[in-house]
């Protein structure tokens, strides 16, 4: 080593992945006057070798802060606690931000979007990367940051629009490539394999898993992750950004369709099951066009922006990412046949006998259990049979009830899976031990449980079939004397509807399909039982206050709502043309319906001020 030259390590902050690892030590080596330079994101030093008197340590620091990092300077250990005092903040709005969307109902809008499933057309599978674009975003919003923007910082200079586009153009050109050819693999794949309900779980908690470390690591909480965050060899890295074209966006999209994420994963076991290369390579090619638009646009938009700004966008990424892999992880454990606890459930010390209450218990009926529960869009109520003795569950669904998401049952425990269809679905299994059967939908998002118990005589049908805690009778039928018709103007339609103690008035609410709907519900009296309102087929809870409570909601289908201790319970009727309506016959209708089952708010803990 020449005596001009002198090694210095410096400490850096900033760093969110392998991506800025790589950015500043190809800056730093492209440097006049530095003769080498590593850089370590998992201990977040850079180990540099300079000519002094060519550049100096200053400039060199310059050089790393105009790429948006910080050079600590001083005293580590203030940095340090400053980093632990992040935490806390960090942590608050985390939660903060899950149990807002949570109790406004936000992650069930994910049921409505349409999934892949055996049959579907290409066009659809098209619209469903459109659709799920959005997730994309959010969990590689930070790679394709990390692409586009450092080209356009380290190499500097005029540009053109192409050159400027052109990174977040190779990304998506190899995202689109990768995603087609580990189609093509699974799909011929799956002629010879098949995907248990299980093994999908595994994948979703170890994506789950690895999108937390992710977006911890985006965050540079706690650094000693960086160890966990999987990431391409350094030699590998070196070579894509080698040369003067610069195609290492290109090689990052290819690698992106190795990535653990929970879309991606359900359109791959879409295309293990079509058994054959050439579909499953079109499925994932027209899948992976859809997600382009979204993604493109991201990309371009952030190359034409600030720095410091993009690295905010990075930090709201990451936070995003944290939050998705918390629910993948979630459903990766329920569809492992893992039940976790509600918060409710823990409160009121729920044992297997006690998750018999709001159950739909099984009658012995020569020597077979029987027992029928009915499909909601967004929930599935549970059932009690006894040990030993063969079941014949019959689920009842409707046409307008099934979904993308709850169209598929999966009960890992008895290592089985059922597609639902329109009419009575049968499924018989033999139950050999008491306890609990975990059961969701096939992503894991809906959740309810079998409780199998000794001995079915000692359940106590009635309160099996009503609401717990609750002296309700099953003879409880919504009044029907009055009703109340929504009013349209300027596209909007309005309804509202009295509550005291005791009940609806009117009971009965007609509204049009498909129109943006506030519904308001006048509390002249409010008490324990009537304080919160749950809406089954929304799966959510609302707070009721005395006064006027207007509710926000786009009607499609019917459906009921009732007292938080289902005392009392209200119907919608959702019509094509309000203008055009038969109240007798809507009557009539209502006098024959059983109010919904109200399980769902033993496991389910939220409230808000939309039902979208």
């Amino acid at each position: 080593m020449s005596e001009k030259n002198v090694i210095r390590i410096l400490e850096i902050d900033g760093m969110t992945c392998i991506s800025c690892e790589n950015r500043i030590e190809k800056k730093l080596k492209n440097t006049k006057g530095i003769v080498d330079a590593d850089v370590n994101y998992k201990t977040g030093k850079a180990k540099i070798c300079f000519n002094y008197e060519e550049i100096t340590l200053e400039e060199i620091r310059s050089i790393i802060e105009g790429l948006d990092y910080k050079v600590v300077r001083g005293n580590r250990t203030v940095k340090n606690e400053n980093t632990i005092l992040q935490i806390i903040p960090a942590a608050i709005i985390l939660f903060s931000l899950y149990t807002i969307i949570n109790r406004l109902g936000g992650f069930n809008i994910i049921n409505a979007f349409p999934v892949a499933k055996e049959g579907m057309g290409y066009a659809m599978l098209f619209v469903i990367g459109l659709l799920t674009s959005v997730h994309c975003v959010a969990m590689c919003g930070g790679i394709s940051l990390s692409q586009c923007v450092p080209h356009n910082a380290t190499t500097g200079g005029n540009k053109s629009k192409f050159q400027t586009l052109r990174p977040t153009f190779l990304y998506n050109l190899g995202r689109v490539i990768s995603y087609t050819v580990v189609g093509g693999i699974v799909g011929a794949l799956g002629s010879v394999i098949s995907f248990s309900g299980a093994a999908k779980g595994i994948v979703q908690l170890v994506a789950g898993l690895f999108m937390m470390i992710m977006g911890l690591n985006m965050l540079n909480i706690f650094p000693w992750l960086r160890k966990l965050n999987p990431h391409m060899p350094k030699i590998f890295a070196e070579k894509i950004n080698e040369g003067k074209k610069n195609n290492g966006p290109l090689y990052i999209g290819l690698l992106n369709g190795l990535m653990p994420c929970g879309p991606l994963q359900a359109m791959q076991i879409y295309a293990l099951s079509t058994g054959s290369l050439i579909e499953g390579a079109a499925s994932m090619f027209l899948f992976s066009l859809g997600t382009v638009p979204l993604m493109f646009g991201f990309g371009a938009l952030s190359s034409f922006l600030s720095q410091k700004f993009t690295h905010k966008m990075i930090k709201v990424s990451a936070v995003l990412v944290v939050i998705l892999g918390v629910f993948m992880f979630g459903n990766g454990m329920n569809l492992s046949g893992i039940s976790l606890p509600s918060i409710s459930g823990v409160a009121k010390g729920n044992n297997s006998n006690s998750n018999s209450a709001g159950s739909n218990v099984a009658r012995i009926v020569d020597g077979v259990q029987e027992v029928t529960s009915s499909l909601a869009s967004g929930r599935y109520e549970p059932i009690t049979v006894q040990k030993g003795i063969p079941v014949k569950w019959t689920i009842k669904a409707e046409e307008r009830d099934i979904n993308g998401c709850n169209y598929s049952i999966v009960i890992p425990k008895l290592d089985q899976q059922y597609q639902l269809n329109p009419g009575d679905n049968v499924i018989e299994f033999t139950p050999a031990e008491s306890g609990t059967i975990p059961y969701s939908c096939w992503m894991g998002m809906i959740r309810s449980s079998i409780t199998v118990v000794d001995d079915i005589n000692d359940i106590d049908v009635t309160e099996s079939n009503t609401a717990p805690d609750t002296d309700i009778s099953e003879s409880y039928k919504i009044p029907t004397d009055n009703v109340a018709i929504a009013q349209i103007n300027d596209g909007i339609q309005t309804v509202k509807i009295d509550m005291d103690d005791t009940g609806f008035q009117p009971a009965i609410v007609v509204l049009q399909a498909g129109i943006e709907t506030t519904m308001t519900i006048n509390a002249t009296k409010i008490s324990e039982s009537n304080s919160i309102l749950g809406f089954p087929i929304y799966y959510a809870q609302i707070n009721m206050k005395e006064g006027e409570n207007p509710i926000s909601l786009i009607p499609d289908v019917d459906f009921d709502f009732s007292a938080i201790d289902a005392s009392f319970s209200a119907y919608v009727k959702v019509v094509d043309d309000i203008s055009n309506i038969d109240i007798e016959a809507i009557k009539e209708e209502v006098k024959n319906y059983e109010p919904t089952d109200q399980d769902f708010l033993n496991n389910f803990v939220g409230d808000g001020v939309s039902c979208h």
